[in-house]
């Protein structure tokens, strides 16, 4: 089998330690597996074999060979193995396209009229095609975000091609609240104001209807998600050292180099030079 080239470690993102990177589960007939993961939503993928999943009011539902599963964050799963059994247990979340909202009115429609099933839906050939894939990617060491970032999206076009939306509204019913824009509005718009009080206001809504729809789709408040946001996205351009400084500071609107040097020892922990500086170290 062919090796992954080792520069790939040579990536200022990569993180085999990433909260969704697919794992590959081998488990023994009787055994079982439990997750409660707050901020990752996750699919199951049944390779061979299957299983039994329990969570909230949901006991012993069977997952079979060939069938995927979704998993909302915040929820408590375990599952156990019928029989000798392989599985790819991948993160995925929101991924979003131009087409993503008029998608997700007619998910909200069909979920209206509709009851969950608590079923796993079947793999078509496609989706088992890019689940082999991320199975030969993670036997080969490669932990690389990015790429599988990149699954996800494919995954993402899979179900809106090749699964109808009956199908698509039953795999992911959990995940499907009362306002299906709302998560995808906060992340066009945020980048345009610099509080959550401003972004309210330029969504339409009342500071209290905001932070309670927000609590329920980042589980977070709005000011600690927008603030971890911020950080993550200047870091990020700070690791490019094609990005001049100041066009970082311009974008996220720091009047002052000596206000962006504050901020950055702040939450990242150095000046913008020492972080883009630790950054060329790491690449040799």
């Amino acid at each position: 089998m062919q090796k992954p080239n080792n520069n790939q470690q040579a990536c200022p993102y990569y993180s085999p330690e990433y909260k969704v990177m697919p794992q590959y589960i081998e488990m023994e007939a009787g055994e079982n597996i439990e997750l409660n993961s707050k901020t990752s939503n996750h699919l199951i993928f049944v390779l061979t074999g299957g299983i039994l999943i329990d969570f909230n009011q949901y006991v012993n539902r069977p997952i079979s060979e060939n069938e995927m599963f979704f998993l909302y964050k915040n929820s408590h799963f375990k599952w156990k193995a019928v029989s000798k059994t392989t599985l790819i247990l991948s993160g995925y979340n929101t991924v979003t396209f131009p087409c993503t909202s008029a998608k997700s009115r007619v998910l909200y429609e069909i979920k209206a009229t509709t009851k969950f099933q608590c079923r796993g839906i079947p793999m078509n050939e496609e989706i088992k095609t890019i689940v082999c894939q991320m199975k030969k990617y993670i036997d080969l060491g490669i932990s690389c975000h990015h790429m599988y970032l990149l699954k996800q999206k494919e995954m993402y076009l899979v179900f809106k091609h090749f699964y109808t939306h009956e199908e698509v509204t039953q795999l992911f019913y959990t995940s499907l609240g009362s306002d299906p824009l709302f998560a995808e509005q906060v992340l066009e718009n945020y980048l345009k104001v610099k509080t959550s009080k401003e972004l309210a206001c330029l969504m339409g809504y009342s500071i209290r209807t905001f932070e309670k729809l927000f609590r329920e789709n980042f589980d977070e408040t709005p000011y600690k998600w927008m603030q971890n946001r911020k950080a993550k996205q200047i870091q990020q351009k700070l690791m490019n050292p094609n990005i001049p400084l100041k066009q970082i500071m311009n974008e996220f609107k720091f009047a002052t180099s000596s206000h962006f040097n504050f901020y950055c020892r702040q939450h990242l922990g150095g000046t913008p030079m020492q972080i883009r500086n630790s950054n060329k170290d790491d690449l040799y």
